[in-house]
This record gives structure tokens, C-alpha cells and sequence, in this order.
């Protein structure tokens, strides 16, 4: 508890001097014992005004002094963040890669209770890939956005997610939104077909054109990140490297490419040169395992960025002093009146 106006406080040190000048013109207590004096408890009663004035002016003093009690309130349109996860969806995205799909995390939440997914079909024999079970880069990425989405619901941190899918021109599966029960919905349809090329933005719009004016439009939250899933397979001319660079920086976008498969991890694509330049993040992910990683680390980058996450807000506590003071005031002035009619 703290006090918006402690300056109040100093007015105590005056309760003395009322007490002595109150008691010597004979308005607090009895001056004389008298009949009074005689009764069993007299004596108690002689004393009582005095005790409930100085507490009732003490409560008094009290509830000038304002007292608060400070306590801090989640600021969630201020400081969360907007984060569009674009997924890569061409034909190249249907190569293999190595692994089992990711587990989750954080467990069995609501959304997989309500949203369960596709049984396997039975009998199924598992792909491999260099004697390993295999799945889709798609189907890989789409396991450990899934995830993502999970962990930002579990954390209830007042994240909006938007969803969007990219080929030779970006879709977008669902806006910006708090409601991650339909992003969730959203992304597990994300591996159905691929095919056409892949494209950056040589062709306007791509995907960080269609992000930017998204987050122009509808963007709330101080923090604007952008996920780009992508296996990496398409060159960016320097007309259009340039252009995507100065809308990254227009709009203080954080930039990260998760690059799947080979030429992302072992080449230097140009949609990996573009990130670095603009200050963002390169992962790269050989395997299903490596894929998951790199949200969970993602997601800790982000956090450590937003150094506060609430808003302090007081509760005045003034009443209830206020009520007691009155409360005492006023039975002293009637014991007082009981003790002079004696």
C-alpha cells in the first residue's frame, strides 16, 4: 500500500496538541470524578472520548493521505505481438525430408480436442528417406506451425497470428486475429495441394507486400513479425530485393525465413541474403526435429525484444478510513454527551 498525498501524514503530530487543548477546556472526559466516578468501569468511560477521538482523527488523517494499493494489469493491446506465417506451398515444397513429424510441446490442448485431425489410414506403410521415415517439407512445416500455434495459445500472451500460403502468388488462409482456434483450423489445411512456382516478390505482390499492407491496415501491436516458411528455390532480381528491403524497414517488420531442405541449408539462397540484410534471422532445418526448434527459438527472440508486458493501475483505499473516522467522531461526541448528563 502506498499513499498518493503522504504530505497528510504530517497532520498527526498535531493530534498532541488538540488532545491538551481540548483537555484543559474540559471537552474531553470529565474534569471531576464526582457521582460518576463511583460506578464500577468509571473509569473506562472517563477515557473513551478521548481514545475514539484521536483514532477517529487519525483515520481521518489516513484517508487524506489517500491510500492506494498498486497492482499491474495485462496492457495486451499495447504490447503484443502481430506475427503473419507465410508457408511456402510449391511443387518443391512436396520433396521429402527426413524425421518423424514433430511432437508437440505443450501437450494436448483445446485446440487438438476440438480440431483432432486426420486419423493415419491403417495399414499405411511409412515413406523413408536415406532409411528414414520421411514426410513432406509442406507437411513438416505445417506440424511445427501447428505447434507454434499451440504454445502461443497455452501462454494466453495476447498474440494475433495471421496465416497465408504462397506460391507464384500469396492467399491468405485467415487475417490477423486473436482468435487462435481458427488459425489452428486454418493451418491444418495448408498441406492440401501444391504446385506452381515460388515468388518473393518479382512479381508484385508477394508475400512480404501482401504482410505490409496487412499490417498497415489492421496491424494494433507495437511488434510486427513475419515467419516465412520456404525450401528457398527462387532467385530475387536487385530491382526486387531492393524493394522488399525498404518495405521491411518502412514498416519495422522483424524478418525471419525458415529455410527446408538442402538448398536452404547448405546454399545461400537470395531470400537468405535478403533477411540477413534487413537485420533478420536465417534457420535452416534438415529435418523435421530442427523445424520445431526453430519456433520454440523464434518465439524466445521475440519475447526477450518486449521489455514490459502489463500496465500499473491503483485501487483507492480512502473509504473505508473516511467511513471510520465519521464512525468514531461521532460515537465519541456521544459518549461525551453521556458523560456531562451524568
Amino acid at each position: 500500500m502506498l499513499f498518493a498525498s503522504p504530505e497528510w501524514l504530517w497532520a498527526a503530530l498535531l493530534l498532541p496538541v488538540f488532545w491538551f487543548v481540548l483537555r484543559r477546556r474540559g471537552k474531553i472526559g470529565s474534569t471531576h470524578v464526582g457521582p460518576l466516578g463511583k460506578r464500577p468501569g468509571s473509569r473506562i468511560l472517563i477515557y473513551l472520548p478521548g481514545v475514539m477521538l484521536s483514532l477517529g482523527f487519525l483515520a481521518l488523517v489516513v484517508a487524506m493521505a489517500r491510500p492506494q494499493e498498486v497492482f499491474y494489469d495485462s496492457d495486451v493491446t499495447v504490447k503484443a505481438r502481430d506475427i503473419i506465417i507465410a508457408v511456402d506451398k510449391s511443387g518443391s515444397m512436396s520433396s521429402p525430408i527426413s524425421g518423424p513429424l514433430p511432437r508437440s510441446v505443450v501437450g494436448v490442448t483445446d485446440l487438438d480436442r476440438e480440431w483432432p485431425g486426420k486419423p493415419p489410414k491403417p495399414n499405411t506403410p511409412v515413406e523413408t528417406f536415406r532409411g528414414q521415415e520421411s514426410h513432406s517439407r509442406l507437411e513438416v512445416a505445417q506440424a511445427a506451425v501447428l505447434d507454434f500455434v499451440r504454445n502461443r495459445y497455452a501462454a494466453k500472451a495476447g498474440d494475433r497470428i495471421g496465416i497465408m500460403v504462397f506460391d507464384d502468388t500469396p492467399v491468405w488462409s485467415w487475417p490477423l486475429t486473436h482468435d487462435l482456434k481458427m488459425i489452428y483450423r486454418k493451418v491444418r489445411f495448408v498441406d492440401e495441394g501444391t504446385g506452381g512456382g515460388t515468388n518473393f516478390g518479382n512479381y508484385p505482390p508477394g508475400p512480404v507486400d501482401m504482410a505490409a499492407e496487412h499490417f498497415d491496415e489492421l496491424g494494433k501491436a507495437k511488434s510486427r513479425v513475419m515467419i516465412m516458411v520456404t525450401d528457398g528455390e527462387n532467385d530475387l532480381t536487385p530491382q526486387a530485393k531492393s524493394r522488399i528491403a525498404d518495405i521491411i524497414a518502412k514498416w519495422n517488420v522483424r524478418f525471419y525465413v525458415i529455410g527446408v531442405g538442402e538448398t536452404m541449408s547448405r546454399g545461400y539462397p537470395d531470400i537468405m541474403r535478403l533477411a540477413e540484410s534487413v537485420g533478420g534471422h536465417v534457420f535452416g532445418a534438415e529435418t523435421s526435429e530442427d523445424m520445431q526448434k526453430i519456433f520454440l527459438a523464434i518465439d524466445q527472440l521475440e519475447r526477450s525484444d518486449i521489455s514490459t508486458y502489463g500496465a500499473q493501475k491503483r485501487k483507492e483505499l480512502f473509504m473505508p478510513f473516511a467511513l471510520a473516522a465519521l464512525l468514531l467522531l461521532t460515537l465519541a461526541s456521544l459518549v461525551q454527551a453521556l458523560i456531562h448528563n451524568e
